[in-house]
């Protein structure tokens, strides 16, 4: 009864079952009241272990070996190549619908080997090993810039030592993360248009891409900085060799020297600085920083020119429609005027005339006279002489005027003032061309400082535009100062009874002492005020910076007279004095 039962309880199940899979039923009687279950039997499918779906392409190899072509179910792969045992195995490739393609080895149904990979998207290409559909090894990457890296991958990133070369530049050495990482060597493109490429080299440590660490960086121009970097600047101790000739050896900070020179300072006891015709002078200059400090920078090129108070010339005059041809433009100084430049040189002054000791008593004696000559300017006003009037006020003025047109070297009276027969033998009544000396040598700083020794303030060169405007000022004040309106008949007979001795007796002085000056001058420079400068000519500019210039005023004086040794004569012998006298005394008598 058991099996009987069991046999009604699967009918159901049985009943479900198609008809080529019921069973048969085959009872056998086993005992009087028991019956057996017979076996069931099915049809077994046998499945391939492959990848292949019904709707392959082509028909699948046999047992999912061989050759054969499958496209997945979601119509985005399509793969074509050798198959072992249902998986891609062997030499394939593998196009994906967007036309990123591989080709190359597969190795139990993954992309690993050597092969060869097109991206769609970037058009970069790759040529090398593979791990698990990985670039993993080494390989070529080629960009669609014409770049390429050669080198080490990992996990689809540049790891490790590898070359990468640009249009712009050629990198060798090691990679982390598809980024310079290590000891590295940067070479870039001479320079371009665009300022794209510089030319430099480096050759040193990267972090992140960036110069970091120890390294040489050797620039185009020739300048070479050995120190540390930190994120692609100076940082640190190092050693810079400027183009421009600049050596800076020191403590860097974010790409400047942590000291680095800002302005110029000219060395000087007191302003203005005196000097003096014919002597020599030092100049000392520092090169300081914001907190006034010397920059121990060394071989800055520094420049020394002297100046000149510059005059605008008056519309119409000569020198006005001249000056447009000038190239030498004002300079502006701190002292409210502008200047043109001087000639300053250290070639020592030849003198072809009198000796040293008697051009200084000369140049000394020029000096006493203008000195009394002042002296009697300024008390000429506090003085009054009484001069015989003999002759009427318009005879005066007359002689007046004669006397003024000798000044000038017109004698048309045929009489009056005398000129001197002699001019002194220093004077010379003719000038000669005589060549500007060479302007002072810039000078290469040492240790922030540089010094000029025997430097002289040369004669001014001829038709000197400052100069040129003086006299002309000097000749306007004169002719309007003539051109003053008429006084009373008797006050201007006084005045001109006052003024026409001091002007006749001082005529010949005047015009001495204007030849001698003008002598002096054709071999030194005219006594005044000029302005001395200081310029940083540093060509090209370190780290693209010029420092501030400096200014020093400058009291050019003649020479001081010295004082001459009297030379001791026979000594006063008063005893024999009036023994001499007696005697003559007592001859008259006899």
């Amino acid at each position: 009864m058991t099996s009987v039962l069991a046999l009604y309880r699967n009918h159901d199940a049985l009943m479900n079952m198609s008809s080529n899979q019921q069973p048969t039923l085959i009872l056998r009687r086993l005992s009087v009241d028991e019956y057996v279950l017979p076996k069931i039997h099915t049809k077994k499918i046998k499945r391939v272990n492959s990848e292949r779906k019904p709707f392959s392409v082509n028909p699948f190899p046999k047992l999912g070996t061989g050759h054969g072509v499958y496209v997945f179910e979601n119509q985005y792969f399509r793969y074509e190549g050798e198959w072992v045992k249902g998986k891609k195995h062997g030499f394939g490739k593998l196009l994906l619908k967007d036309g990123t393609y591989y080709e190359g080895q597969f190795n139990q149904g993954e992309i690993t080997g050597t092969g060869f990979k097109f991206f769609s998207e970037t058009k970069c290409k790759y040529k090398g090993q593979f791990l698990k559909g990985e670039m993993h090894g080494r390989g070529i990457m080629e960009f669609p810039d014409s770049s390429e890296y050669e080198g080490n991958f990992v996990h689809n990133r540049k790891n490790g030592y590898g070359v990468m070369r640009t249009p712009l530049t050629q990198y060798d050495g090691g990679y982390q993360g598809n980024m310079r990482h290590g000891e590295g060597r940067m070479v870039y493109a001479p320079m371009r248009y665009d300022k794209t490429s510089n030319g430099d080299r480096y050759e040193g440590y990267w972090v992140a891409d960036k110069r970091h660490g120890p390294g040489v960086l050797h620039c185009a121009d020739g300048s070479i900085f050995d120190g540390n970097f930190d994120n692609d600047e100076f940082h640190g101790h190092g050693l810079y060799r400027h183009i421009s000739g600049v050596i800076y050896d020191g403590m860097w900070l974010k790409g400047f020297p942590a000291k680095m020179a800002s302005k110029l300072h000219i060395v000087v006891e007191n302003t203005p600085m005196v000097i003096r015709q014919g002597t020599p002078f030092t100049i000392t200059v520092q090169c300081l920083n914001d907190e006034n400090d010397v920059v121990g920078d060394e071989g800055r090129e520094i420049q020394i020119t002297a100046g000149f108070k510059y005059y605008q010339p008056s519309k119409g005059s000569a020198l006005f429609d001249m000056i447009e041809d000038v190239e030498d433009k004002p300079i502006d100084t701190p002292f409210g005027y502008q200047v043109v430049h001087y000639p300053l040189t250290n070639q020592e002054q030849e003198n072809d005339g009198p000796s040293e000791e008697d051009e200084e008593q000369e140049l000394s004696q020029s000096q006493t006279q203008l000195d009394l000559k002042e002296d009697e300017d300024e008390n000429q006003n506090n003085k009054e002489e009484e001069i015989k009037e003999g002759e009427d006020g318009e005879k005066l003025a007359e002689n007046e005027k004669q006397d003024d047109e000798k000044e000038d070297g017109v004698d048309n009276s045929g009489g009056g003032v005398e000129e001197p027969d002699e001019i002194p033998n220093n004077t010379t009544t003719e000038t000669e061309s005589v060549p500007l000396p060479p302007p002072v040598p810039n000078c290469r700083s040492e240790e922030g400082v540089c010094v000029w020794n025997e430097v002289y303030l040369a004669p001014a060169p001829p038709m000197y535009r400052p100069f040129v405007a003086m006299e002309e000022a000097e000749n306007d004040k004169k002719s309007s100062s003539r051109g003053k309106p008429a006084i009373n008949k008797d006050d201007r007979r006084s005045s001109i009874g006052k003024t026409y001795t001091a002007t006749k007796s001082n005529s010949i002085l005047d015009k001495m002492r204007r030849q001698k000056e003008k002598a002096l001058e054709e071999k030194y420079a005219k006594t005044g005020e000029y302005v001395l400068m200081v310029h940083d000519v540093t060509n090209p500019p370190f780290l693209g910076r010029t420092i501030e210039p400096a200014f020093l005023l400058l009291k050019l004086k003649r020479p001081e007279a010295k004082k001459r040794a009297k030379k001791e004569g026979k000594k006063w012998d008063t005893s024999q004095h009036i023994r001499r006298s007696m005697v003559a005394t007592e001859g008259l008598e006899d």
